[in-house]
């Protein structure tokens, strides 16, 4: 059999090599700073010891790697000085991401943490090429929160909520220290006001985590009670801090509102709050031209030098 000669093979290989510099190149610029953004407004403790307040953020690096920081203090409003304001408890609760962002490296920093101008106010927002995916809100100081999007509207820009009951002994219990954990709410109410819609106001009357719930997805429009969790929330072994979903929370997927404040003042109850942020900011990796280019040409050059060599052996 003739074998190909070696100049037509180069030339051929040559050509789609030049046409590689011809192919279109799709890509989707990085994502820009504080497209994702979640202002979390702060106010005083109304528990008298020591009581946890923690935040959770995740983010991810365009078309790469998730990361995720948390938050964590200790609030008493026995502690604070009879001249504190909520502005303090806004720049202990920044402090607090920082430190927990430490141990990360600072190339993968990719969200900012800020309270502006010194007010009772946090912004969690991404830096560019960065994408925050969840934020989730562990209160059990019975402190009044409220969370917008700086003008946008929650579900319609892209941003889900649930909230979701707990109890405050699932992290303040210490055995051998409290002779029983309390597995309901004990007296107080619970406040939520989502946008213009009239505010809903819920005694919490020894009920249940899940009875409660219950009221609430019935009292506030455009809510359900889901038994699935609107994302895992899960994130490490530490259930004092990260608690396991307990089967069901409150859902809010009808509800296009640019802000909700939900206020708890009973001391046996705390509130997971949880805002999913949508992901569709993924690039497309390409390969670069000169890499095609690259590639071909050393393909070229080594089925010219095989079939020289098979060439020769048969003439040899």
């Amino acid at each position: 059999m003739k074998l190909t000669s070696p100049l037509p093979l180069a030339l051929t290989c040559s050509l789609l090599s030049s046409a590689a510099l011809f192919q279109p190149a799709f890509a989707i610029s990085a994502t820009p700073a504080s497209q994702d953004e979640l202002r979390i407004h702060t106010s005083m403790p109304n528990k008298t010891h020591d009581s946890l307040f923690s935040y959770t953020v995740e983010w991810r690096m365009d078309d790469g790697e998730l990361y995720r920081s948390t938050g964590i203090s200790f609030l008493n409003a026995a502690r604070l000085d009879s001249n504190a304001s909520t502005a303090q408890i806004g720049k202990k609760l920044v402090s607090a991401m920082k430190d927990g962002m430490v141990q990360l490296d600072p190339n993968w920093r990719g969200v900012t943490v800020t309270q502006p101008r010194d007010q009772p106010e946090i912004v969690v927002a991404n830096k560019a090429g960065f994408s925050v995916t969840t934020v989730t809100v562990r209160d059990y100081s019975n402190q009044a929160l409220s969370y917008d999007l700086n003008g946008r509207r929650f579900n319609q820009d892209g941003v889900q909520i649930a909230i979701d009951l707990v109890y405050a002994a699932d992290v303040e219990y210490l055995e051998g220290f409290t002779s029983k954990k309390a597995q309901s709410a004990s007296q107080g109410e619970i406040d939520i006001t989502v946008g213009d819609q009239k505010p809903v106001r819920i005694k919490t009357d020894g009920k249940t985590s899940r009875q409660l719930e219950e009221e609430i997805a019935r009292s506030l429009s455009g809510s359900h009670l889901s038994d699935k969790p609107l994302y895992e929330g899960m994130v490490s072994t530490d259930t004092r801090n990260n608690k396991p979903f307990d089967g069901g929370e409150v859902q809010l997927p009808n509800v296009s509102a640019t802000s909700i404040t939900i206020g708890i003042t009973d001391p046996a109850l705390g509130v997971l709050t949880k805002f999913r942020f949508k992901d569709e900011n993924h690039s497309v990796k390409v390969i670069e031209p000169r890499f095609m280019l690259g590639i071909l040409g050393a393909g070229s050059l080594l089925a010219v030098v095989a079939i020289w060599y098979r060439n020769r052996k048969k003439q040899g």
